[in-house]
């Protein structure tokens, strides 16, 4: 009797986990939020559960201080007129921007910025920076453009952006992505495109990805697992640094331009006509998640377990 009893406290408290699981998984949606701007916007990112920043088209910069319910800009205390691609906290004062050529740098939680790196052209072709990456409060990456002299632009900083680096490399391909790990940094671009350097970016690699259309981003939650996504619904997987990349089935064909996972399991990536999908299962299965919006879709970044998405027109999405 006293067994019985316990195999049947077990299955109910098994079901109750499981209930709990999946409604916890049922409860995650996404609603659109009002930024108040119309531009193209590019980039996101929170520090923490509260403070986050948006960035996009004519040097637009949008705050918020309650989790992304509300967003404000500041045309007066606007860093630029062209297009901003991303953008990075390290701490609640300490962030970074992207644009064209430039590295803008905030010490005062976005009161002012200033430049901090300008690319040096010898050529009248100045790269853009694409995508930046802090992998803790000192060492970043920022990937871009090709230069004047046929070269992708790599840069690295380990003393917090008091100096940036180009690192050389072997591509001659614009760079979308770059993420790291520890001392392992993985950098995507077009034609296919995968660098990897296990060292800090003493030496680099070409990994196969066996396509040949834009990869657009890349993202390790774990130091040997990964994920990459690019045009016409394209997501590869490996389970080996990216010794091996292996395609993953995909329901949707529109281009993906941003992949996040919040551990090993759950994943998100975003792309065209507000396309979101979802996995739970670390990419076996990726389902089309309902979205609020049909408009283009670029950036997604997660903090625990709050998101935060934005897009074309102005378009932000949080998690609630």
């Amino acid at each position: 009797m006293i067994e019985l009893r316990h195999t049947i406290l077990t299955l109910i408290l098994t079901s109750l986990l499981f209930i709990g699981c999946a409604q916890d998984a049922k409860e995650i949606t996404w609603e659109q939020v009002n930024s108040g701007s119309s531009a193209h916007l590019y980039g996101v990112h929170f520090f923490d559960g509260k403070h986050g920043w948006a960035v996009g088209s004519d040097g637009t910069v949008l705050s918020s201080k309650d989790g992304g319910k509300n967003w404000r800009g500041d045309d007066e205390k606007s860093i630029a007129t062209y297009t901003l691609t991303h953008v990075n906290f390290t701490t609640s004062i300490n962030g970074w921007i992207t644009g064209r050529g430039n590295i803008h740098y905030t010490g005062s939680a976005g009161n002012s910025w200033k430049i901090q790196h300008q690319i040096r052209s010898t050529s009248n072709i100045t790269p853009g920076i694409l995508d930046l990456y802090f992998i803790n409060r000192t060492e970043g990456w920022a990937v871009g453009g090709v230069d004047g002299m046929g070269m992708s632009t790599i840069l690295y900083t380990q003393n917090g952006g008091g100096t940036w680096e180009k690192v050389d490399n072997p591509s001659d391909k614009h760079l979308w992505g770059v993420h790291a790990y520890d001392t392992s940094v993985w950098v995507v671009g077009e034609k296919g495109e995968i660098l990897y350097s296990p060292d800090g970016g003493k030496q680099w690699t070409q990994q196969i990805s066996n396509a040949e259309q834009p990869l657009f981003a890349v993202h390790f939650p774990h130091p040997s697992k990964g994920w990459i996504v690019g045009s016409d619904g394209l997501i590869l997987h490996t389970t080996d640094k990216g010794m091996t990349w292996k395609r993953q089935t995909n329901p949707m064909k529109q281009s993906l331009r941003d992949v996040e996972f919040q551990d090993e399991e759950r994943g998100w990536t975003v792309g065209e006509e507000g396309v979101i999908l979802h996995t739970e299962d670390g990419g076996e299965t990726w389902i089309n998640y309902p979205s609020p919006t049909t408009k283009n879709l670029q950036d997604i970044h997660f903090t625990g377990d709050m998101g935060w998405i934005v897009g074309e027109k102005g378009v932000i999405l949080r998690t609630k």
